[in-house]
């Protein structure tokens, strides 16, 4: 017995790809995971006469179950599968950026067919370092110090910073002025879903673009 077998012919198979095609944009969970991390997929069926595939994308078949083993099947996931048999499970090990997608679960008996679940992956990678850089000018005139500081985070290419202490400010940029022999302690925190980082930085207007600093990384 094999429901996977594709067939122009099979009303239960046209029903089937018009179900899924009709809900890729619909997941029923999106899960956010690191690079490294593993997704677990289960299906969490009753096991007599049941017959279960995992899909990828909804083109790249990866794993099935039926009479009560499951077997992987050649796909990019091939060597990062592990399978539980006891939960009819399978998890995906060792996630990769461009593992981000949508992963479908198919189960049927001989007399039910189970809603199909998606489940949409976003793959994010750590924040692994977070640093702040800073130049000034003096302006005589005024007697002020114009400092721009900029927070720079290796990892995720895109995340989200914050600024908090003597100002409070969103955006990887800041710009403020101080008055000679005036100080400013400032952090600075990177964020994604996955990781989050921040650092510390004082600087202190000595006029005539000399100033110190300090920096305290966490």
């Amino acid at each position: 017995m094999n429901i996977f077998q594709d067939s122009c012919c099979s009303i239960l198979g046209f029903l089937l790809v018009f179900f899924l095609q009709g809900s890729c944009t619909n997941p029923d969970v999106e899960v956010h995971k690191a690079v490294g991390d593993l997704l677990d997929l289960i299906a969490d069926y009753p096991k007599e006469d049941l017959e279960v595939q995992w899909t990828y994308n909804n083109e790249i078949h990866i794993a099935e179950y039926d009479n009560n083993k499951i077997k992987k099947l050649k796909s990019q996931f091939y060597k990062r599968l592990e399978m539980n048999e006891d939960n009819i499970s399978i998890k995906v090990k060792d996630l990769k950026l461009q593992d981000s997608g949508i992963f479908s679960i198919v189960a049927k008996t001989n007399s039910v067919q189970y809603p199909t679940k998606l489940i949409q992956l976003h793959v994010h990678d750590l924040i692994r370092d977070v640093q702040i850089e800073s130049s000034n000018s003096w302006l005589p005139s005024k007697n002020i110090c114009m400092f721009h500081l900029q927070c720079q985070a290796s990892g995720d290419p895109n995340p989200s910073y914050s600024w908090s202490g003597d100002l409070v400010k969103t955006g990887p940029n800041l710009n403020i002025n101080l008055r000679l022999a005036e100080s400013a302690t400032l952090n600075c925190t990177a964020n994604n879903t996955v990781s989050v980082k921040h650092t510390t930085k004082t600087v202190v207007c000595r006029g005539k673009n000399e100033y110190s600093r300090f920096c305290v990384k966490m």
